[in-house]
């Protein structure tokens, strides 16, 4: 083999080489432009649900469950939706709307509270706080909170038709709770004592 040829060879080796380390350059660089990709998507959508939480819960209320509003007739047949399914679980639930009679005395009553007068109180704007019977420290803790907050539209007694250990119902919205949960409750009677029924205005006068 000539000089030339040797050299001629040598050279195709190196132009060879060198196509394979830009092939290689060029890949390691689309994968790490894919990376980026994928991370700037994954921040991306971190944010707008970020966002969507903030809207959310600075345009309309955001504290417990929605449930199917009765009319808010006075006088029997007295039914209520007490059936809620909360992750794919049944659940029974207080009354949360629906036909009423006499409204229910407002504050902590510490005894059993009757549906169909305590609807009425929620048509009016109150919120209801629910709790099971037989535990006195329960009880003592949903007192205490009636009174810091102020028993104003709010009503508050045993009731044992229930999944829960405390459950706070305004018109059309349930909070249940597998226990006491003092900021869960604060929160969803400042939220909605005297915003929900359609006759709210009454606790907001």
């Amino acid at each position: 083999m000539s000089m030339d040829q040797r050299q001629r060879r040598r050279e195709g080796s190196q132009r060879a080489q060198a196509a394979r380390t830009a092939r290689l350059e060029g890949r390691r660089k689309r994968e790490r432009r894919s990376r980026l990709y994928v991370i700037g998507g994954l921040l991306a959508a971190v944010v707008v649900v970020a966002a969507a939480i903030v809207l959310l819960r600075d345009t309309g209320p955001t504290v417990g469950f929605a449930v199917r509003e009765l009319p808010a007739r006075h006088g029997p047949p007295y039914f209520y939706d007490t059936s809620l399914t909360i992750d794919d679980v049944p659940a029974e639930i207080p009354p949360t709307s629906g036909s009423h009679t006499d409204a229910s005395p407002e504050g902590f009553l510490g005894r059993p509270l009757i549906a169909e007068s305590v609807v009425h109180n929620m048509e009016h704007g109150s919120v209801v706080i629910w709790y099971q019977p037989g535990d006195p420290d329960l009880a003592g803790d949903v007192n205490q909170l009636v009174r810091d907050l102020g028993q104003t539209c709010i009503v508050a007694g045993s009731f044992a038709q229930m999944s829960f250990e405390v459950a706070a119902t305004a018109w059309g919205l349930v909070l249940p709770l597998a226990q006491f949960d003092r900021e869960a409750l604060a929160e969803f009677i400042r939220e909605h004592r005297a915003k929900r029924g359609p006759e709210a205005g009454l606790c907001r006068g």
